[in-house]
């Protein structure tokens, strides 16, 4: 194997600080989703049932929360959303743990986290197949009504709305590049709880996203493989109870030697980005949520 090569400002730095955007459609949505929810306890409930039925609560929060299915289908209405989050939590919710956070003779509560894999064509067929339905049965409709309850608590105003901040990204070298700004700024401006700002001393949170890495590797005189480390961190000034969010990606492909390796690292690097810029955005959305509905329950 030959040494590996790291891709230097006159490759894939140069590349991005001069060249024109491209785009790609990658075609798999991968997402971590969390959310917590509470159950009150009935007279006939056994030690599980209630519990069972916050976590189902928490699931569908969780999938709606995440948001990915309103950023790609925003004329669903409520009850196809509904529908299709149910199948998702079916079909493609992975690794799904819970945890009890409040059990007492009146209620239960917990917090649960998991990840959401399918295909944007898995999806499609689940919007095909849900669009026109009517109102979810009776059998989940007590859930939808209360998760759909807890999500009212969004800004009252756009004045309620926190604002955003997205810096250049920054090289392993110290180099900087506005070249994945507009393609952060379309993935940050889908929130409910926030805008996008292009005035950082205004902004609640900064985004700073990081290439740590790019290194390319000679297999043979054939094949190629490309690694790839980045990080999103989201930090706020404004508001103290807020703790930072670090996105980590790191990923791998092979290629073959006569491909545009340029390509395939500004191909690489927009997925890395998207994926952890989703998942940071999420994030955010339940902070501001939580945050929304607890100063309302304290009557603020």
């Amino acid at each position: 194997m030959v040494k590996s090569k790291t891709l230097l400002m006159s490759g894939l730095c140069g590349l991005m600080l001069g060249g024109a955007a491209q785009s790609a459609d990658y075609g798999i949505i991968s997402q971590d989703v969390a959310a917590d929810a509470c159950d009150e306890r009935q007279v006939n409930d056994d030690k599980k049932t209630a519990e069972n039925r916050a976590v189902d609560k928490a699931g569908l929060s969780a999938v709606k929360l995440a948001g990915f299915i309103q950023k790609l289908y925003p004329d669903l209405s409520a009850s196809a959303l509904d529908l299709i989050s149910y199948q998702i939590i079916d079909e493609y919710m992975m690794g799904q743990k819970h945890t009890v956070t409040l059990n007492d003779a009146e209620r239960v509560c917990v917090k649960l986290e998991a990840m959401v894999e399918l295909t944007t064509e898995e999806l499609a067929r689940l919007v095909e197949e849900y669009r026109n339905s009517d109102a979810p049965t009776e059998q989940i409709a007590e859930v939808v009504n209360e998760v759909n309850q807890k999500m009212a608590f969004k800004p009252r105003s756009l004045n309620d709305k926190k604002l955003l901040y997205i810096r250049n990204m920054v090289f392993w070298n110290g180099d900087e590049t506005n070249h994945y700004k507009d393609l952060l700024t379309g993935l940050f401006s889908h929130s409910q709880y926030f805008y996008v700002t292009d005035d950082e001393k205004l902004a609640d949170f900064t985004v700073t996203p990081r290439l740590k890495k790019a290194d390319v590797d000679e297999i043979d005189r054939h094949n190629h493989k490309m690694q790839m480390q980045i990080e999103l961190e989201v930090l706020s000034r404004t508001i103290e109870d807020f703790s930072p969010i670090s996105e980590r990606q790191n990923h791998f492909i092979l290629f073959a030697a006569d491909k545009d390796e340029q390509k395939i690292a500004d191909d690489l690097l927009r997925k890395l980005l998207s994926k952890a810029a989703n998942d940071a955005s999420a994030k955010i959305d339940y902070f501001e949520s939580k945050r929304i509905e607890d100063a309302a329950l304290q009557g603020k």
